[in-house]
């Protein structure tokens, strides 16, 4: 009773504090790492291990009993930045049993993570189509001044103008008027611009670099290219290889083995905790079902990627040891398991620590 009154508590408190954004991507996780653990716990079952508990969620107290099967108990904790599986620890079958059934239990949590979101992939591929975001023609506009180079704004132009010209050629989008403007590098040209219904003409002289400090924004439509359900299974492939290998290049510029584009936006290398892909799950279900699956998808490879890390705690530090024993041809001892594992332990502590004060100090900027 104790428990399903802690339950009901945390429930409602979610519902009042948090928009349906926020519950959708906390259900979208929660599904992740049940599909996860399903991975383990299946074929661990299938190739005859015994399994006691299946946990969403990390503890054992307060738990949510969900009942029996296979001779598993399935149960959820409020503890939800993860969960498990565990099996019998006085089954020696699996600590005796060949590597590879071993490595195949291990792995199984992330080939269904990957393949999980292939199928959403594919589902969204078959159904909706590939999305495309076009700029609208003639909808350059001035959405703020640098304070670095101050040339458009010692000419007059203000945030919010419209771009109609430059030297008298109509500038249809933004590739348009950067070039226009680098190409006056060293000389006047007149930027005509629209203004509350009206039109005006400056003139400004771009810096020796063709700049002359604004930021601009346009208006794009969302279009969809429909595609056949080949075509579409084609496309989920090359997209489960292209986004698990971005996630790859990713934790390497965070490491600083792939060097980072130089164009990156300031802090998209911060390490990020639960609260900010929460909040990017609020900000993508706002833009629609297509942003908010892709999101879910991108961090479901994420979560694969991660998972195969070779640090212990995870599923690709456990099978770093079974590989080591192998290749040493002994079990790596257990006080050295031990004692490298509560070292990897607080490491990840620090990174979840270092990323949820990320998401508080430095929120990201939904708007």
């Amino acid at each position: 009773m104790k428990n399903t009154l802690t339950f009901a508590a945390i429930i409602a408190a979610a519902l009042y504090f948090l928009s349906v954004g926020h519950l959708a991507m906390i259900g979208a996780l929660l599904l992740m790492i049940l599909v996860h653990e399903f991975g383990h716990w299946v074929v661990a079952r299938s190739l005859g291990y015994e399994v006691q508990t299946f946990s969403i969620g990390f503890g054992s107290s307060p738990r949510l009993r969900l009942g029996k099967l296979w001779g598993t108990e399935f149960q959820i904790t409020p503890w939800l930045a993860g969960g498990f599986v565990s099996i019998n620890p006085a089954d020696d079958s699996f600590r005796l049993s060949a590597a590879w059934k071993r490595i195949s239990v291990l792995v199984a949590g992330v080939v269904m993570n990957v393949i999980s979101a292939a199928v959403i992939l594919f589902m969204v591929f078959a159904t909706m189509g590939q999305q495309d975001r076009v700029e609208k023609p003639n909808t350059v506009h001035i959405a703020g001044l640098a304070t670095d180079v101050t040339v458009a704004a010692d000419a007059g132009l203000e945030a919010g103008d419209r771009v109609v010209s430059v030297d008298g050629t109509a500038v249809a989008n933004v590739k348009e008027f950067i070039a226009a403007v680098n190409n006056g590098k060293g000389r006047a040209i007149a930027i005509e611009v629209e203004r509350s219904g009206a039109r005006q003409t400056v003139s400004v002289t771009p810096n020796d670099k063709g700049r002359i400090g604004v930021a601009l924004q346009t208006q794009y439509e969302v279009i969809y290219h429909k595609m056949s359900v080949l075509e579409a299974a084609g496309k989920a492939t090359t997209g489960t290889v292209d986004g698990c290998t971005a996630i790859v290049k990713g934790l390497g510029m965070m490491v600083g083995l792939v060097a980072p584009p130089e164009n990156l936006p300031d802090g998209a290398m911060d390490v990020r905790g639960i609260v900010a892909i929460v909040q990017m799950g609020d900000m993508a279900w706002e833009n629609g079902i297509y942003s908010w699956l892709m999101l879910v998808v991108m961090v479901s490879f994420n979560l694969a990627v991660f998972n195969l890390l070779p640090i212990p705690m995870l599923d690709g530090g456990h099978i770093a040891f079974i590989v080591i024993e192998k290749i040493i041809g002994r079990p790596v001892p257990e006080k050295i398991q031990v004692v490298v594992s509560y070292m990897a332990l607080a490491g990840l502590l620090s990174l979840f620590v270092l990323g949820l004060f990320n998401d508080i100090f430095k929120p990201l900027k939904l708007k």
